[in-house]
């Protein structure tokens, strides 16, 4: 309990530091890492560090790597996984195979949970292939291993045994609870909940060996909006959370198409504290629609100049990621209203609630309209993506899935349909979430064409050649026969959320600003 390591990005990129408690100088362990540092974990005896790393991307997967507590002897201990955590005699350590970025965005699901030997780096499976399972954190004896998992629109906290078997549930409700963390002796698991209002800390009692709950969950109140990340000392008289306070804001900046590149200062389109974020754009430019929340995800519509705000949902379901038709008359947006994300439909001014997707299997979002408005494309969950025809009942068709990539365990996922209504640019996603690039999906021979091994959320400009794409804080454009990349504009470092939107003459830029403080605090536990 007199150190503590954390991820941050105070070098430019992910580092992992180490810092004594009460001292004022950060050590960075992995300062001669070009690549992304983050998740460290101390070993149960303190002398080594567990981490997840980008190293040998993006020709070769990141995964699990072991150090010394000081950054020496780095080695790599698996090819994939995510969030580590020792088992309590420091011989295995557990992980999940999917990350996530924030608790409430999840766009890749079907996490599995494996224990790996970190002498031989054997592993062994220990939740089922159908299940969701992340942030896992092993219980101080070794009996049961804690971790939340999405299902049916809601993120709850789980147990399941060392060995594997049948999960125990801790929540089942509605609020968002995430990041289990045992107390060092194993009577009471903590996590970080919204049940309370605001994303505080919050436990429950429990039987370490059975999973058997032994009261309700019960508040552990920090003076913070929004606290997560938990760590114990040994002794459980100290416990370490980050701090996090965030807000997303609009704003525009006009572009100069035929110049390749911004023009004046960035203008805010909306102010305070807000978490706003995924601005889609009128095809006449005078409407902008865009995501409030968490806690609450609604829909909202306002014009262009920051005037004549209206809200077009209001319900506890999470709707995100509104679209535009072409004529401007309805809105295409996912929601978790049937108890998983479905593509939905709504008029402009919030009437005519329809839906338009219905997956036996899988969950669809990420709406995106023809340029006629007769078709949508969509992406599954962590899959393919899909096609449906708005011409026609849900009810009376099934969505056509498109093709699967040569690469194997990787997705594409449509973001963008070109003007001429020929093609369809979108993120390339590995099994695990990681981006690994964009492509090009020609709706008429059904093939790909790979354009970058980086970037993500694509944008055509109304030439149906070029694209503009989200990269390290920048927009940069790309055209997609001759491959010529440029910078375009350039984010203050770390502001963006989601994707952008651009307007259909080229001339406005729409994207979200977020300012995050996040700092590390030590508090006492009575």
């Amino acid at each position: 309990g007199n150190s503590i390591v954390y991820a941050s990005r105070a070098s430019g990129n992910w580092d992992i530091y180490y810092q004594r408690v009460g001292g004022r100088t950060a050590l960075n362990l992995t300062q001669d890492s070009r690549f992304d540092d983050t998740q460290p974990a101390f070993s149960p005896d303190g002398q080594h560090i567990a981490f997840r790393s980008e190293r040998g991307a993006p020709s070769g997967p990141g995964g699990i790597f072991v150090m010394g507590a000081t950054g020496e002897s780095v080695r790599r201990v698996t090819d994939f996984g995510y969030n580590p955590a020792w088992s309590p005699d420091g011989k295995e350590i557990v992980c999940a195979t999917v990350t996530f970025q924030r608790p409430d965005y999840r766009p890749y699901l079907g996490s599995r949970l494996f224990a790996v030997n970190v002498a031989s780096g054997e592993k062994r499976l220990l939740t089922a292939r159908a299940d969701d399972a992340v942030q896992p954190q092993w219980s101080p004896r070794g009996y049961r291993i804690a971790y939340w998992a999405y299902g049916g629109g809601q993120r709850d906290v789980w147990t399941v045994g060392a060995g594997g078997g049948e999960p125990a549930p801790v929540t089942r409700d509605g609020p968002l609870d995430w990041n289990p963390v045992w107390s060092p002796d194993g009577r009471h698991l903590y996590f970080s909940s919204d049940r309370g209002g605001s994303m505080n800390l919050w436990r429950v009692p429990i039987d370490e060996e059975s999973g058997k709950l032994l009261g309700a969950p019960e508040p552990v109140t920090t003076p913070s909006p929004n606290s997560g990340y938990l760590s114990f000392s040994r002794d459980g008289r100290r416990m370490a959370y980050v701090a996090q306070v965030r807000t997303v804001n609009l704003q525009k900046v006009s572009l100069d198409a035929s110049r390749e590149r911004t023009v004046g200062q960035p203008v805010p389109i909306t102010q305070g504290f807000k978490v706003l974020h995924s601005p889609d754009v009128s095809s006449d430019g005078v409407w902008v629609t865009f995501t409030s929340g968490p806690p609450r995800e609604d829909l909202f519509a306002m014009r262009s100049d920051g005037t004549g705000l209206r809200q077009l949902t209001d319900d506890p379901h999470r709707d995100r990621e509104a679209a535009w038709s072409p004529d401007g008359k309805r809105i295409a947006f996912c929601s978790t209203r049937t108890g998983k994300y479905e593509i939905w439909v709504i008029n402009a001014d919030g009437s005519g609630l329809e839906q338009v997707t219905y997956l036996p299997q899988g969950q669809a979002v990420a709406p995106v309209w023809s340029p006629d408005g007769e078709r949508l494309a969509g992406s599954v969950l962590g899959g393919a993506g899909i096609v449906v025809d708005m011409r026609r009942r849900w009810q009376d068709q099934t969505p056509e899935r498109l093709p699967p990539l040569s690469e194997p365990n990787v997705s594409f996922a449509p973001r963008s349909w070109s003007p001429d209504g020929r093609k369809l640019a979108g993120d390339l996603r590995r099994a695990g979430g990681a981006s690994s690039g964009l492509a090009i999906y020609s709706l008429e021979s059904r093939k790909y064409q790979p354009l970058t091994e980086f970037g993500s959320w694509p944008f055509w400009l109304s030439d149906s050649r070029r694209l503009l794409f989200n990269h390290d804080d920048k927009i940069l454009l790309i055209d997609t026969r001759s491959g010529r990349l440029r910078e375009v504009f350039s984010y203050a470092p770390h502001t963006t959320e989601h994707g952008f939107g651009l307007s259909h003459d080229d001339r406005w830029i729409y994207f979200s600003l977020a300012v995050t403080e996040s700092d590390v605090w030590l508090m006492s536990v009575p």
